[in-house]
């Protein structure tokens, strides 16, 4: 018989499945009840049960007697699902991945390849981990195991998959499999299939209608939320359209990074309370080594880190608060979606998604081993493949939305949530909304005007023009500066010069990087490539920084 052996999320059409499976749910807690809808929709639905819940969930099932297992991980990849396949054959799952250190049979070690591939994207792409045979369920997939298979797979096919699986293979581009005996599967594919019929006032209507569809159920009876605010739209609109009662804004003392004061009116129209979160420098590099370890794999997103830091001060006055995660990747938020077009005109370009920012020559320059028959670009062109066929803007949403938007900003959101003990609930990140901008036609999405057309344009029929079409500012972390600051960046000469850092990189030219960032003569000359990338110089000493001091933590002397 199926037992729950690991589950997170949030199955926001708990009443209809219960109607629909007929599951008495009265009076159980949340966790109880959606792990009794679980096992009840495996048995009604076997392996395509995913495509029937609406929410955030990962989860692994397994039968004690039979040693089968089944596990399945949400659409958007909300929830995390690691798995892990010990040298006797058995299948270890977990929701974390230190779920999994203490179990028997578990090795822990570096997956040295994939270092390259974080340097380039800043996290962790795909399904591939940087610990050496754990590998992540991909969005909308799912895994079958008989405890058959014996050790993990090499660069050959997953034995015994059955027609759909080899997911994992595919997300891990060019390399590894996922581990023998593991069949996967799928029971959602993202696709886009333009509806041409309606006008952006329809849009518009169509997203406000899933918005407030979203809002009906998101919280249970006795709930009361709060939200994250902004001064951009995205959580103006969340909080204008739901039931929280204040909303907090990151803030910093640096006014031309903080939004503390554009949210503040945001709430004020509103009538809603308010409250800004200030994080100051201090504070942000403090909690450094608790923000790696929560969150199992580096990531070199200041703005995580930032927000994790401005969670923990949350945390000890609220306990569930809204965020606006989905409308950026949802309806073409970023800035880099207007250039589409021309970036469809290159020959031979690869999309590399929002955050890509060391390419290969860079990397070559920086570490001692790279190997190059694991390419970024070939991973990034095999993985959205199927996204080929669509307009220029599509291409790059289907990309953004199959890398960045799971592997860095869900991510994000998941282990913050995890890290803190704040629950973090996205209202845009649902089903019904995905579903309108999947139909969504491009011109309604971007063109030259602007961003998020239609979604603006809902957004102004209850806030003021002035916050519906703010410009998006990107959650800015004046971090460029702190670093530059003798009080605080003495860890990252320290890391530069580190025993680990000497095991990976070239520490001459990693120290020159550093040495040029903070304004002083590069030990190393790149007359040409210094002067160019000043802009980027902070972001290669800090992506470079959190590999070392994540190593440190996991692998090295302060392994814990």
């Amino acid at each position: 018989m199926m037992e729950v052996k690991a589950y997170s999320g949030l199955i926001r059409n708990h009443k209809e499945l219960a109607a629909e499976l007929g599951v008495d749910i009265a009076g159980l807690s949340r966790r109880d009840r959606e792990e009794k809808l679980l096992l009840a929709a495996w048995q009604m639905w076997g392996e395509q049960m995913g495509a029937h819940l609406n929410g955030q969930f990962a989860f692994a099932l397994c039968d004690d007697q039979t040693q089968e297992w089944f596990a399945a991980r949400d659409p958007f990849g909300a929830e995390l699902l690691f798995y892990y396949v010990t040298a006797d054959g058995r299948l270890l799952c977990g929701t974390e991945i230190h779920d999994l250190f203490e179990q028997e049979g578990f090795v822990r070690k570096l997956n040295r390849e994939m270092v390259q591939f974080y340097l380039g994207f800043t996290y962790v792409p795909g399904e591939e981990t940087l610990f050496e045979g754990v590998f992540k369920l991909e969005p909308g997939g799912y895994l079958r195991f008989k405890g058959e298979g014996v050790g993990v797979a090499g660069a050959a096919g997953v034995e015994g998959a059955s027609e759909g699986a080899g997911v994992a293979s595919e997300g891990a581009g060019v390399g590894k499999s996922a581990a023998k005996g593991v069949e996967l599967g799928r029971f959602w594919e993202l696709s886009y299939s333009p509806d041409e019929s309606k006008t952006i006032e329809q849009w518009a209507d169509d997203i406000e209608a899933a918005l407030d569809a979203a809002m009906a159920d998101i919280c249970d009876e006795g709930e009361t939320p709060d939200s994250f605010l902004s001064g951009g739209v995205d959580s103006s609109y969340i909080l204008a359209k739901g039931p929280a009662k204040k909303g907090f804004c990151v803030a910093y003392a640096d006014s031309k990074a903080s939004e503390e004061e554009d949210a503040r009116g945001t709430a004020a129209y509103l009538g809603r309370d308010f409250e800004g979160i200030a994080v100051t420098a201090e504070d942000f590099f403090a909690v450094v080594d608790e923000f790696l370890p929560a969150y199992e794999q580096p990531s070199s997103d200041v703005a995580g880190l930032a927000l994790y830091t401005a969670c923990k001060k949350v945390a000890e006055k609220s306990s569930l608060c809204f965020s606006g995660e989905g409308a950026d990747e949802f309806f073409a938020g970023y800035g880099v979606y207007r250039s589409a077009k021309k970036r469809s005109l290159i020959p031979g370009s690869v999309y590399m998604g929002a955050t890509y920012i060391m390419n290969p020559s860079e990397q070559r320059r920086y570490l001692k081993q790279f190997y190059p028959e694991r390419s970024a670009k070939a991973f990034m062109k095999k993985r959205c493949a199927a996204g080929e066929g669509y307009d220029p803007l599509t291409r790059m949403l289907y990309a953004d939305m199959r890398s960045y938007f799971e592997g860095s900003i869900l991510f994000n959101s998941a282990k913050i949530a995890s890290g803190t003990g704040l629950d973090i609930r996205m209202p845009f990140v649902d089903m019904r909304m995905l579903d309108v901008a999947c139909h969504m036609p491009a011109q309604f999405k971007v063109d030259e005007a602007g961003n998020k057309k239609a979604l603006r344009l809902a957004a102004s029929r209850v806030l003021p023009q002035e916050v519906a079409y703010r410009k998006k500012l990107g959650f800015p972390v004046p971090v460029s500066s702190w670093l530059k600051d003798s009080s605080y960046n003495g860890d990252i000469r320290r890391a530069f010069e580190s025993k680990a850092a000497a095991e990976f990189f070239n520490v001459d030219e990693i120290g020159a990087l550093l040495d040029a960032f903070l304004g002083q003569k590069p030990r190393v000359a790149h007359p040409i490539w210094f002067p160019r990338h000043q802009a980027l110089l902070w972001r290669h000493v800090w992506t470079i920084y959190i590999f070392i001091r994540w190593y440190e933590l996991f692998f090295g002397e302060d392994a814990r």
